[in-house]
């Protein structure tokens, strides 16, 4: 028996692609919700917004059930901390409360489970940016920005989309929403298929970042370690009929982030 096994993080992450969803598939999720996240979805103006928030919470209540198959997904409640943050209702999640993290996007939802570490997911679908080079200057770090200027409009915008979904899932994972000091989180991507970041002094502990590719867009993923240790991550597309479709980080960090 390894006494460490539960230091070792286990992530599970599936996301979609919510343009070939049907009107019932929709329904379908919306009964899922309870009151205060029907409310919510009931506020947005758009029918494709709605149809997003709702498969978005749909999957993280299907993958809680799949994490606890004593809960049925309606039964799941949630709390929130003062920046936001859902957490699960106390006494929901057993003994090591599960962390989640939830996303979306016009098109394309995600949603990723762990089993006690913090962990932070972001979706972005790919978008043409007319003010790409002002954002670049708001969010980048200096290191980020000389990368970015090297780089031909179109690569630019695409490493731009990659850094920024990291710096969201980071933040997310901390809980610390829009207060989060985006320009002092640096992610260096020069290396191929390699994630190398800088974070805050403030930061605490190590982080696991990987980058997932979607035909929409970028998945971003964030998880807290231990040191050396690296999580075991489950990911998966979740399909049009339901199937799941493994998917392999197109990078991922080496979970020894300087600080």
């Amino acid at each position: 028996t390894n006494p460490n096994k539960f230091l070792v993080p286990f992530v599970c992450l599936r996301f979609r692609d919510t343009h070939g969803q049907t009107a019932a598939d929709g329904a379908r999720d919306a009964a899922l919700l309870d009151p205060d996240e029907s409310s919510r979805w009931q506020r947005f103006l758009a029918a494709d917004d709605r149809r997003d928030y709702a498969a978005a919470h749909a999957l993280l209540r299907r993958m809680l059930s799949d994490a606890v198959p004593g809960t049925v997904p309606e039964a799941w409640r949630f709390n929130h901390a003062a920046a936001g943050k859902p957490h699960l209702a106390s006494g929901l999640g057993g003994a090591r409360p599960l962390q989640f993290s939830v996303s979306h996007t016009r098109g394309l939802v995600g949603c990723a489970v762990s089993d006690g570490a913090l962990v932070g997911v972001d979706a972005e679908c790919h978008a043409r940016h007319d003010d790409i080079d002002l954002l670049i200057e708001r969010v980048c770090s200096p290191d980020e920005q000389r990368q970015m200027r090297a780089l031909a409009p179109p690569e630019r915008a695409m490493r731009f989309l990659d850094v920024w979904t990291l710096k969201e899932a980071y933040v997310k994972a901390l809980g610390v929403g829009v207060d989060a000091p985006l320009d002092q989180i640096s992610f260096d991507l020069i290396t191929p298929s390699a994630i190398a970041a800088q974070l805050p002094a403030s930061a605490h502990g190590g982080w696991w970042f990987a980058l997932f590719p979607s035909a929409r867009g970028r998945i971003a993923m964030a998880v807290a370690i231990d040191a050396g240790v690296m999580p075991i991550v489950d990911a998966a597309l979740v399909g049009v009929d339901g199937a799941l479709v493994p998917v392999s980080p197109a990078r991922t960090s080496a979970g020894r982030e300087s600080r």
